[in-house]
């Protein structure tokens, strides 16, 4: 997770009508060196945060006076306010909830009870993202200061001669597409931080391609590895959501196992680990959500990648029988530890496993929820010497051959 620069102590407004919430919630953001600024209803919420003009804000939905969904629409009207990023924190987990929560600016929405460190690492992810837009911007500010000394040079000069008139014509047409490429962005920029996450993807896309500045590709390519986390996180919490609201509809189809691998196993980013196949049978039909079991095996086949050793192997078999067919994914990792093979499928359990990194825990967790709504079993063990190993069987249609 990356580190929040803290020279300058980031303040965050923590806005909630219980008391005793706000204390939990001032307790864990104060051990992390965050400055806690405290608000007990909405219309105190909006004054504090025009007025103190904090780094990010976290909100209740459910309050007396103004909710959260209020408040947020509030600053995102403001223009002294609107560049704060709003994260909400409630309890309301329905989808409508969820995407109105979007629709009114904010930038995450996460639902109680949480995980401490998925909070932090989320509240840390923001900070970033909005360390980085602010780094832009300073950015461009120079990079126009620079221009405008630049072009005062040239006006003080002789403009009699001809080689200072066509510096000074060069100089005029390099401000004019700076300017545009500066609008481009603080647009994009703007945009993104009032809209879903899948909007931030798309525009930070858009600007690798228009800006040249080596500095400010460097940044770009920061916040896009940020926002692509977050990203992936979004897409698989409302996978998450709509599966165990039963609201995801199935559409069963069949499925060449082996083909379907060799065909996911050339997508996958490998970093220096070698992919190795094991098909038993030339063919192994299965019934299956197309979309469900890309992103099932997608999860355990990058996590194997993610937690193994450069240079080391990851083994993907294809097994049947009489009546199952199964999956193994096997890695050359650390493996898991006994308190972790405990609470594997546990929402937001990766503080119990050897694997260090963000997302592992809800990753395993829908892994689990995929494959049950899929009929399938999840079995994870670890193997002798080193390594772990992660199976799905999956039921096979005796109408299949």
């Amino acid at each position: 997770m990356p580190e929040v620069q803290q020279n300058i102590k980031t303040n965050i407004l923590l806005v909630d009508n219980i008391p005793s919430n706000l204390n939990f919630l001032s307790d864990i953001l104060s051990q992390e060196g965050f400055g806690i600024i405290l608000a007990t209803h909405g219309k105190e919420a909006v004054t504090t945060a025009r007025r103190e003009l904090p780094d990010l804000i976290l909100l209740d939905v459910a309050m007396p006076d103004m909710d959260g969904y209020s408040v947020c629409q509030e600053l995102k009207s403001d223009p002294s306010s609107r560049d704060i990023p709003v994260m909400f924190l409630t309890a309301r987990n329905e989808r409508e909830d969820i995407i109105r929560g979007f629709e009114v600016g904010a930038v995450d929405y996460i639902m109680k009870p949480f995980s401490y460190t998925e909070l932090v690492a989320r509240v840390k992810t923001q900070l970033e993202l909005r360390n980085k837009t602010q780094q832009l911007q300073s950015v461009n500010m120079r990079l126009e200061e620079l221009v405008r000394q630049r072009t005062a040079e040239l006006q003080n000069s002789n403009k009699n001669l001809f080689e200072l008139n066509r510096k000074l014509k060069e100089a005029y047409e390099e401000l004019s597409n700076l300017h545009k490429v500066k609008d481009e962005f603080m647009r994009h920029i703007n945009h993104e931080l009032r809209t879903p996450l899948q909007g931030i993807h798309g525009f930070t896309l858009i600007l690798e391609d228009l800006i040249q500045s080596p500095e400010q590709k460097e940044y770009l390519h920061s916040i896009n590895h940020l926002v692509n986390r977050l990203v992936q996180l979004a897409e698989i919490s409302l996978l998450f959501t709509e599966i165990r609201a039963e609201n995801y509809k199935l559409n069963l189809e069949e499925i060449n196992l082996n083909e379907f691998i060799l065909s996911l196993s050339r997508q996958i980013e490998t970093h220096q680990r070698k992919i190795i196949l094991d098909f038993s049978e030339s063919q192994i039909m299965i019934k299956s959500d197309h979309k469900l079991l890309t992103t099932c095996v997608n999860l355990i086949v990058e996590n194997a990648v993610k937690f193994s050793p450069e240079l080391s192997l990851i083994t993907i078999k294809t097994l049947k029988s009489d009546n199952k067919a199964m999956l193994e994914i096997q890695d050359q990792g650390p493996g898991f530890s006994r308190k972790a093979l405990k609470n594997i499928f546990e929402l937001f359990s990766a503080d119990n496993l050897q694997y260090k990194t963000e997302g592992f825990g809800i990753g395993l967790a829908t892994a689990k929820l995929i494959l049950n709504a899929l009929s399938a079993e999840l079995k994870i063990f670890n193997l002798p010497g080193a390594g772990a190993s992660i199976q799905i069987v999956f039921p096979l249609d005796p109408f299949i051959s």
